[in-house]
């Protein structure tokens, strides 16, 4: 265990602050010291071993990545704004033994490069996680490891999760590899109420296969199946975006009736569809016409939010419920 007395006797030792132990700017959230047995859920949850290098953003007394090196034999890297915590997080490095698994550094954890980080442990306000996702994903590699406690980060989904033996949650995020390429489009998520008007417009039944292109997290196909008893497809470039439609179609039971593909829009088979759904670009839209036109079967319909199908006259056009325009085709016969 930690000697936590080390790090009390470290802050009556440095006395009132004085210049140079002023932050160079006003932290993002006070610092709030997480419970010892917090930490070893944390840590424990995470999988923290001896090849590990544990990054604590926003690291406060140094409690997290010292109990990472002397419990688990990681490496450990805190990043903390105020210097007089960085003060006493490295004498009780030296307290606990491990000055020389651990390393603070006096910094903004919005600026330091977290790539070495095999884990990194978070106890923030959910608006800094927020604003922290971008840069996770970035910097990061592939299988790292992202532990916090008590708050999510943003919504991206949690693969795990757990409970101290005080109550408090903590939740665990793996790095995902990279796309294969970088996507044409970000992801912005069709409201439930339009994905249902589009399949309203497409005249879903459960005797319909539904391809979902650039499907995201995966919400229309397992719409699809949910409400009309379809099958359902979604091609999606993200191998991210594709493990949480997985996990969901898994979690509402549904992976029966759902398929998720890792896969190119325009190297994606269609001929299987009798509907396909697109929220994509007018440019992208306008690429996939003559695939789309060779390799739908007559009959098959095509419903398109806000966008329409490059020159292709659509049969029809309605108004959803958020103001957008969809747009409905059918495939004519050759």
């Amino acid at each position: 265990m930690i000697v936590l007395v080390s790090l009390l006797l470290g802050a009556m030792a440095a006395g009132p602050a004085t210049a140079s132990q002023v932050p160079a700017r006003s932290p993002d959230v006070g610092f709030v010291p997480t419970a010892p047995v917090v930490v070893d859920a944390m840590l424990a949850l995470a999988r923290v071993g001896a090849s590990d290098v544990v990054y604590d953003l926003g690291s406060g007394d140094g409690r997290i990545v010292i109990m990472a090196a002397k419990k688990y034999g990681a490496r450990g890297v805190g990043i903390e704004l105020d210097p007089r915590l960085v003060a006493i997080s490295r004498q009780a490095a030296i307290d606990n033994g491990v000055a020389d698994k651990v390393t603070f550094v006096e910094g903004d954890l919005f600026e330091e490069d977290v790539s070495a980080a095999t884990v990194v442990t978070l106890y923030l306000w959910p608006s800094i996680n927020t604003r922290l996702e971008a840069k996770l994903r970035r910097e990061l590699r592939p299988g790292a490891r992202i532990v916090s406690n008590a708050f999510g980060i943003g919504n991206w989904r949690p693969d795990d999760a757990g409970r101290a033996t005080d109550g408090s949650a903590v939740l665990l995020w793996t790095v995902p590899r990279a796309p294969a390429r970088t996507p044409d489009i970000a992801f912005v998520p069709t409201p439930e109420v339009v994905a249902y008007e589009m399949l309203q417009l497409a005249g879903a039944t459960a005797r319909d296969v539904v391809y979902d292109l650039g499907s995201g997290d995966g919400r229309i196909p397992i719409l699809a199946a949910q409400k009309y008893g379809a099958r359902g497809v979604g091609i999606e470039l993200d191998p991210r975006l594709v493990e949480i439609s997985r996990q969901v179609a898994r979690d509402v039971q549904l992976t029966d009736r759902v398929a998720f593909i890792e896969q190119d829009v325009f190297d994606a088979e269609l001929s299987s569809a009798s509907i396909v759904i697109l929220y994509l670009s007018p440019s992208l839209n306008a690429k996939l016409e003559p695939k789309l036109r060779k390799e739908l079967r007559p009959g098959t319909r095509i419903v398109s939010r806000q966008f329409r199908i490059g020159t292709w006259p659509p049969d029809r056009v309605v108004r959803a419920s958020d103001g957008s325009d969809l747009f409905l085709w059918t495939v004519p016969p050759r």
